[in-house]
């Protein structure tokens, strides 16, 4: 059996953490990710080696005939300053050493981890999203507004909500330059997108060898947070003020079904990912957010309990038909 090296911030390595996380929201990120991932690697008996050690897989990749990376945020020699764009680091590692791994090549990472990109992805093929506009503390935003408020400012690249808050909803084009500035002196991107009112839903999404894509049943989030604003502390389910639902409204989730295989076909090759939309509280129209091609697989995510709902009767099962599909790659480059 092709030997699998799995990489996660939070992955043990021989038993134990290399690096112990250091809040609440780690702490529950590697307990209820990267640790449950390495204990269904083991409980189906793959021959596997994890760690959170990148420069152990630089050293050892020739070991290795698949690699599943999960690191979103890289930092090397225990560093608390994450490497700038570290998203497709590892992924053009292994195209660098022609190594199969589970996942996205490193220029759908790069869209996908681009919300500017990923919305002007959607727009291209018609699927509605709010105007928007991105800055920099280089070139920072305009003193008109572009478009009409309110306003959402936000991290340009990243994922797990980190940053945002019910201050990044701004009334007026004013307060949205002043958020702007706050976020430009921690040396963070934005968009700004115009605020919809509404509810959070993502729809989960498994790729096949077969081209036709498992859509799970979406979820959505209800928040007590001011107008339903979701925070990474309770993404990680350390701020207990949200509720993760799956919606059994069918004529939405059709449309949300379609609307994400439409998406879904335009940027393959892909593995696994989720998409995000707000669907506007008056009108019920769905607009899309963002996706994310690395989302949290831990045993308390929306992407495990939709796929849960159906598809799958257990958590390893999800993890044994994604590893998988990266056993079909490696299949695949010995017959070439």
């Amino acid at each position: 059996m092709p030997k699998l090296l799995f990489l996660a911030q939070f992955a043990p390595t021989n038993g134990r953490l290399l690096r112990e996380p250091k809040t609440p929201e780690e702490k529950f990120y590697a307990e209820t990710f990267h640790i449950k991932v390495d204990e269904a690697l083991a409980e189906l008996n793959y021959e596997y080696f994890s760690t959170s050690d990148i420069e152990y897989f630089i050293k050892n990749h020739t070991n290795y005939q698949l690699v599943w990376s999960t690191y979103n945020r890289i930092r090397f020699d225990n560093s608390e300053l994450g490497v700038r764009n570290s998203e497709v680091f590892v992924q053009s590692l292994c195209e660098y050493f022609r190594i199969p791994y589970i996942g996205a090549p490193p220029n759908i990472r790069a869209l996908t981890e681009d919300k500017s990109l990923a919305k002007l992805l959607a727009k291209h093929i018609g699927i509605k999203t709010a105007d928007w506009i991105v800055a920099s503390p280089q070139h920072l935003l305009p003193n008109v507004a572009p478009f009409k408020g309110e306003y959402f400012v936000k991290p340009r690249f990243g994922s797990g909500s980190i940053g945002i808050d019910e201050s990044c909803i701004c009334r007026t084009w004013k307060d949205a330059v002043e958020k702007s500035e706050i976020f430009f002196a921690r040396n963070i991107d934005i968009i700004v997108e115009e605020y919809i009112e509404g509810v959070n839903y993502s729809v989960p999404v498994i790729g096949t060898t077969n081209c036709e894509p498992l859509i799970a049943v979406p979820h959505y989030s209800v928040s007590e947070k001011t107008r339903n604003i979701i925070t990474y502390a309770q993404k990680r389910f350390v701020d207990g003020s949200m509720k993760r639902l799956i919606s059994r409204d069918l004529t939405l989730n059709k449309q949300l079904e379609y609307l994400t295989k439409m998406y879904f076909s335009e940027m393959h090759p892909c593995d696994y990912a989720r998409f995000d939309f707000i669907v506007e509280e008056n009108s019920g129209i769905p607009y899309f957010l963002e996706t994310n091609v690395l989302m949290n697989l831990g045993i308390h995510s929306g992407f495990v309990a939709s796929f849960l709902d159906e598809y799958f009767s257990s958590y390893n099962e999800i993890i044994k038909y994604i590893v998988d599909i990266g056993l079909e790659k490696v299949k695949a480059s010995m017959e070439r």
